[in-house]
């Protein structure tokens, strides 16, 4: 009976891993404009690429997996004083 438990749990648990998208792609789109880059960095992790511009501003690159392990690529914008502005779709580089 034990065995059987112990079988039975993994596949139980796997429909609720693959559901969950860490982090939400909702939900780092929809902070974008309202998010600081240490906010950023907080939630969301750092960057897969970072870029300095000479205006002072920065730009990111995140690339994170969404459902059915597709990649979803994000570029977001930040200003001098380190705010996020806006983002864009981003190709990920594994796709390439």
């Amino acid at each position: 009976m034990t065995r059987a438990v112990s079988l039975l749990f993994p596949v139980c648990l796997l429909p609720l891993l693959l559901s969950c998208n860490y982090p939400r792609v909702e939900e780092f789109e929809a902070s974008i404009g309202r998010i600081s880059q240490d906010d950023m960095t907080r939630r969301f992790g750092y960057p897969q690429r970072l870029k300095k511009l000479p205006t002072g501003s920065e730009v990111w690159d995140y690339e994170f997996l969404a459902g059915h392990s597709q990649c979803v690529g994000y570029r977001v914008y930040f200003d001098q004083d380190r705010q996020s502005q806006r983002w864009e779709p981003q190709r990920c580089r594994s796709d390439q």
